[in-house]
């Protein structure tokens, strides 16, 4: 199959699907426009409709990886993982000026095409006790 075909199938199924239930669609973060805009909370959608704010306030440290690509978080004791693909500009500026207002999972692979210049595989947390913990 040449790459226009594969094209028309992927382009065809994305309006087949239904949209995702939260109305973000392709969209995987939101940044608050205007002068003095500021976010109190980082909430995370998780694909499951698990969604966690986490206060800029607690906001420790992060750091973008390109190579991961990865963002890594760090709120008072609990690690996020951001990884994905185009974090390292808007995304990652955006949350250093405290105006992202969410960051939502990828609901299916079919999200991961070239006209999404930013896309978030997998956001996942870990705690300080489950970095602590010893291997078994």
């Amino acid at each position: 199959m040449g790459q226009d075909t594969i094209d028309k199938v992927l382009a065809a199924k994305r309006e087949a699907s239904p949209p995702a239930a939260d109305g973000d669609g392709d969209k995987f973060y939101s940044i608050l426009q205007g002068e003095g805009l500021h976010e109190h909370f980082l909430e995370l959608k998780i694909r499951d409709g698990l969604r966690v704010c986490l206060s800029y306030t607690d906001l420790m440290w992060f750091s973008y990886d390109p190579e991961g690509p990865k963002i890594d978080l760090e709120f008072g004791g609990i690690f996020v993982t951001i990884k994905g693909r185009g974090l390292g500009e808007a995304l990652f500026n955006g949350i250093k000026q405290k105006r992202v207002a969410w960051i939502k999972e990828k609901d299916t692979e079919m999200q991961d095409h070239r006209e999404n210049k930013v896309f978030i595989e997998e956001i996942s947390f870990i705690t300080k006790k489950e970095e602590a913990a010893p291997e078994e």
